[in-house]
């Protein structure tokens, strides 16, 4: 914290990180305001670039154009179910009430969205009151043209809200850190402390200064410190080191929701040092199980990753230990002919990574797994598998499963199973990660930072994984985290536009 005082530069709109706080800035710029996004890595985009640049957005003007029913009602029901009881509502009606409108100021920005064709990855805990199967997820894509790549669309997200700011007069800086808020007299945040190119700058932000800096999930000490259990292998970049959320806490800000995060299961790359996702497209085919060190299944390996990362969370109480840590994918060759195997294509060897043996036994010897216990485990599914059951948990049951992960072209009584039976058999092992952490700052439903007192403090706005998340302790679907970004930063904007100067 440092106190108001003399100014290098001034704007109306400083955001301190560039992934979805961006929309603030362009947001105020298309309104007449000079806006400022400071970055501290080289380039811009954060973990948003890294994701699937999916936004979870209700009752979308898409559901209405294909005629799918949706109202504001059901989600928040729907909502109030899967935030499980950590978030608030009147922030999550402020996010409902402004989602929609942030998608078309999008669209004026000349963005187009997609849903899936099949459906996939539908609301993640359908089974609650208010859920829809299809339609709240939407993607933007580019003019006339279908995804390049798959889905994962997060840096097409972040260089056309680069486009659209810079064509509103939006400036950037690279390289630049953040390092102290500084306030006036009265408390109110003025502008920021920041370090580029080896000199210390003071940015004055005349309307208010939005903290967008992500979360904490490569500060070791903040994750053993918040996060309710270990993670490994973090995916978001470097820079993800809970900057907002110190600046933040040295003024007075408030936290919320700092046990949580957006966790998802990862294999580990040893020769390139980079996680790779392992979830329900490839976990869920028929062929495959996921297993811990006894050889038991411990969750639906078709469900959303939002609910199975849960399981790697179990911890035993007998044995002192994290027992589902780590987890391990087994497929056998009939699976290897058809699906990718942590992103490899049957056509493609397989990594180091990966064991291989002609026996269930053999392989769970390379692995680290009870062999007897593998073997007792494939012989179950196996023979529940060819009936197309899953009694211990219900496989293949659900409208994600079948849509995500579910393959239809092979006649299989359950498109989700199929027996692990034909060697040689593949596996790997797998690990809880993390997309971001998902507590922090504490705002109100105008994106303002609130202190320890519960009062709005003047000037500081923040949005994004920096601050207690409106998801709460849930994942409602896909893309429940670029649309909350997206969305606090349109409503931030809003509000420093209807506010005057700081």
């Amino acid at each position: 914290m440092t106190k108001d005082n003399n100014w290098d530069r001034e704007v109306d709109v400083l955001v301190i990180g560039s992934g979805t706080g961006q929309m603030a800035a362009v947001r105020a710029a298309d309104q007449g305001l000079s806006a400022l996004v400071i970055e501290k890595l080289p380039a811009l985009g954060g973990t948003t670039s890294l994701s699937g640049g999916g936004m979870w957005i209700p009752n979308n003007y898409k559901m209405a154009d294909e005629e799918v029913e949706d109202s504001f009602e059901d989600a928040l029901e729907y909502m109030k179910h899967a935030t499980f009881g950590q978030s608030e509502e009147p922030l999550m009606r402020a996010f409902l009430e402004n989602c929609n409108d942030m998608v078309s100021f999008a669209r004026e920005l000349g963005f187009n969205f997609m849903t899936l064709p099949t459906g996939a990855f539908c609301d993640y805990y359908e089974n609650y009151p208010g859920a829809r199967t299809y339609g709240r997820l939407i993607f933007p894509i580019p003019t006339g043209a279908p995804p390049a790549g798959g889905f994962f669309l997060g840096n097409y997200l972040i260089t056309s809200l680069e486009k659209a700011g810079r064509e509103r007069g939006v400036e950037y800086m690279v390289n630049t850190a953040a390092q102290r808020l500084v306030l006036n007299d009265e408390g109110a945040v003025t502008g920021v402390l920041v370090e580029h190119e080896g000199k210390e700058l003071r940015i004055r932000a005349r309307r208010g200064v939005l903290m967008a800096t992500g979360g904490f999930s490569r500060n070791e000490e903040m994750v053993m410190a918040f996060l309710r259990a270990p993670i490994y292998h973090p995916c978001p970049p470097p820079g993800d080191t809970g900057d907002g959320h110190r600046m933040g806490m040295a003024i007075g800000a408030d936290l919320r929701n700092m046990n949580e995060s957006w966790g998802w299961p990862v294999y580990w790359d040893p020769a390139t040092e980079s996680p790779i996702p392992a979830y329900s497209p490839e976990l869920g085919k028929p062929g495959s199980i996921v297993v811990n060190r006894k050889g038991e299944r411990f969750f639906d390996e078709a469900g959303p990753y939002a609910r199975i990362i849960r399981a790697f969370q179990h911890y035993d109480t007998d044995g002192l230990e994290y027992m589902n840590v780590p987890g391990f994918v087994i497929v056998d060759s009939i699976y290897r002919m058809n699906y990718p195997l942590g992103g490899y294509d049957p056509k493609l060897p397989l990594p180091k990574w990966v064991s291989k043996a002609d026996t269930l036994a053999e392989l769970a010897e390379q692995l680290g797994i009870d062999p007897a216990g593998l073997e007792q485990t494939v012989e179950s599914f196996n023979r529940h598998a060819e009936q197309g059951e899953d009694p211990e948990w219900h496989r293949g049951a659900s409208a994600f499963d079948l849509q995500t992960a579910g393959d239809d072209s092979r006649g299989l009584v359950n498109p989700c199973l199929g027996p692990v039976i034909e060697p040689p058999f593949y596996g790997a092992a797998m690990w809880p990660s993390v997309l971001g952490t998902k507590g922090g700052l504490r705002i109100n439903g105008n994106g303002q930072v609130r202190n320890v007192w519960g009062d709005s403090i003047a000037g500081l706005y923040a949005t994004g994984n920096c601050t207690g998340s409106i998801m709460g302790a849930g994942y409602p679907g896909g893309g429940s985290t670029i649309a909350s970004g997206m969305t606090v930063s349109y409503i931030a904007a809003n509000h420093m536009l209807d506010n005057g100067s700081a």
